[in-house]
Parts: structure tokens; C-alpha cells; sequence
């Protein structure tokens, strides 16, 4: 029972504090989309502080080899992954989820990498799964960027044969 308890919380816990502000503040209602900007939220800024640069070493082991600059690469991952946390609740959401977009498929050949030396990494020897999760977690990613700021798109409202935009705030959509 307590095994489940941690990922319902996971799972319901950004649910119900979209609905639990939604019920305080008028002017924010209910959305999906907040939620979704949310889970990415706690994703990038969780990951990117704590696995990028309070422990970048973890994935340092994920980048071939080859690559030069790997530990460097991790910060400079880390800090881009903590502006997006930031930045999909300000104007440019729309903005930063296209990036975020490409930013995850472009670090798909190296989740794919961690995903075939899963084993053989120590700091994933005892648990691989979350290795083999974190290719196809990049399409539900990848989904929710682009659903969670699908409302920040300008709204056109015809009026008397006159288009006129609406651009709402990010943060109430």
C-alpha cells in the first residue's frame, strides 16, 4: 500500500493544486493546460536542479564518452532546464515549450545511450528501469509541452466583420 502512495501523490498532486487555486482564485480557473505546465515545471526544475547541478555526475555517466566538455554540459543542461521551469509561466510559454520540444529531441540519442548502457552505469546498476522509462516518458514530455501552453496562442474574435486579438495572460489560460 505505501509503495503506491508516492507516485498517486506524484500524479494527483499537481491535480489538485491546479484545483485547490483554482477554487481561491477566481480569475484562475481550472485548466489542464496549468497542469501540465506545472508537472513540466517541477520535471525541469527538480531535474535540472538536483540531477544537473547538485549531482551532475549521475549524468555525466549518461553522455557517451566521446562527447567533449561532459561535466560542463551538465550545468549548462541543468541551468537551461531551470529557465524552462521558470519560463513556461511567463508571456513566452508558447516560446519556451517549442524549445523545450527540440531540446528533448535533441537529448533523445543520449537517453537512448543511457537506455542501452543502463546496466553498466553505477549510479543506475540497481535500478535501470528509470533508464528504459525516460525514452518513451520524452513523447508524454513533448505532449505536454506543447498541450500546456496550447492556450497561450493569441484568440481571434470576429466582431462585426473586424478581427480583433486577444492576447490573455499565460499564467490564468
Amino acid at each position: 500500500m505505501t509503495k503506491f502512495i508516492f507516485p498517486a501523490a506524484i500524479v494527483l498532486g499537481p491535480i489538485l493544486l491546479v484545483a485547490l487555486v483554482g477554487l481561491i482564485v477566481r480569475r484562475a480557473p481550472f485548466r489542464w493546460a496549468n497542469v501540465f505546465k506545472l508537472y513540466l515545471s517541477l520535471l525541469f526544475g527538480g531535474i535540472g536542479l538536483y540531477g544537473h547541478l547538485i549531482h551532475p555526475q549521475a549524468v555525466v555517466e549518461l553522455i557517451p564518452p566521446f562527447f567533449p566538455l561532459r561535466l560542463a554540459s551538465s550545468y549548462a543542461s541543468g541551468v537551461l532546464e531551470l529557465a524552462f521551469a521558470v519560463l513556461l509561466w511567463t508571456r513566452y510559454a508558447r516560446v519556451t515549450a517549442w524549445v523545450i520540444i527540440v531540446y528533448l529531441v535533441l537529448v533523445l540519442p543520449f537517453n537512448i545511450y543511457g537506455w542501452t548502457i543502463a546496466s553498466n552505469v553505477p549510479s543506475y546498476a540497481n535500478s535501470p528501469n528509470y533508464l528504459w522509462l525516460r525514452v518513451p516518458m520524452q513523447a508524454v514530455f513533448i505532449a505536454f509541452a506543447y498541450f500546456g501552453t496550447l492556450g497561450d496562442r493569441p484568440r481571434i474574435r470576429r466582431t462585426a466583420g473586424v478581427e480583433q486579438r486577444n492576447i490573455s495572460p499565460s499564467v490564468f489560460l
